[in-house]
């Protein structure tokens, strides 16, 4: 085959070959166009947020009261239940080893308060009744948000000398006096309280409190007092003084506040706790 021929030949091969090649790279071309394009998204790994079963509640160390799913209908719930002669009793939960609220007497009086103030629009000011309470804190509590006011529609609080709580009882004492205060029902309480540590061995712990009249050195002494003075009725009732044992938190734990007469009065106390076997 002469050299002109070879030469043709091979441009012949050569451009089918660049046909068949081209419309393959422009098939595979025209298809990548036809797909929808792919949508770049962010990364939005986050920790997930808390979502509590009840529509108020509150965190570790924290005042703040946090809303939930269906706090208005809660809230509303609450100013609806009681009668025109009643106070809304809201009583903040706090737990030992929480941080004390800055420039609140104690965590359990400052969630008190920010409850109250959901209540604006509701119920006036005056019909709200603030008290604190520690108890024992949830498995959890440092870890995840809990419950921590309760709610209770109450007569205007007469100066009661005795008051049952839900796990012990409140003594309440006098102005600066470890001597109870003297009533019918107070001598009662204690009779019955006797008749029952001496029949079943129970232990008990009685712990005193005081207003803040006075310096922090001098109501943890006069707390001890009162705790002390209500063991020595019982012993002298016949319960032996080994079931019986006393301390004091002075004015660290009030349960109202200390800005009024009547708070004063709900913080003079000593607390009475039979403790669990």
């Amino acid at each position: 085959m002469s050299f002109p021929l070879k030469l043709l030949l091979a441009i012949v091969v050569w451009l089918v070959f660049y046909l068949l090649t081209f419309n393959g790279c422009h098939e595979a071309l025209c298809h990548a166009c036809d797909e929808a394009p792919q949508e770049i998204t962010e990364s939005t790994d986050t920790i997930p947020a808390a979502d509590p079963d009840y529509p108020l509640y509150f965190k570790w160390s924290d005042p703040e009261a946090y809303i939930g799913t269906g706090v208005e209908a809660f809230l509303r719930k609450q100013a609806a239940e009681g009668d025109s002669q009643q106070l809304l009793e809201i009583t903040g939960l706090y737990f030992e080893g929480e941080k004390t609220a800055a420039g609140s007497e104690n965590l359990g009086l400052a969630r008190a308060r920010e409850v109250a103030r959901l209540f604006d629009g509701l119920l006036d000011s005056t019909r709200l009744q603030l008290r604190a309470r520690q108890v024992e804190a949830p498995e959890d509590a440092t870890s995840a948000p809990f419950e921590g006011a309760l709610f209770e529609w109450v007569a205007p609080k007469a100066q009661n000398s005795v008051e049952q709580l839900d796990d012990r009882v409140a003594i309440r004492f006098p102005t600066g006096s470890a001597d109870r205060v003297y009533a019918p029902e107070v001598d009662a309480f204690l009779a019955e309280l006797a008749e029952r540590l001496r029949s079943s061995g129970q232990r008990l712990r009685i712990t005193g409190h005081t207003d803040n009249t006075g310096s922090a050195e001098k109501n943890l002494s006069l707390g001890l007092a009162r705790a002390e003075a209500v063991k020595q009725f019982l012993v002298k009732a016949g319960v032996s003084a080994s079931q019986i044992a006393t301390d004091s938190k002075g004015d660290a734990q009030p349960v109202a506040s200390n800005a009024t007469g009547e708070g004063r009065y709900q913080n003079r106390r000593v607390e009475v706790r039979i403790e669990p076997n």
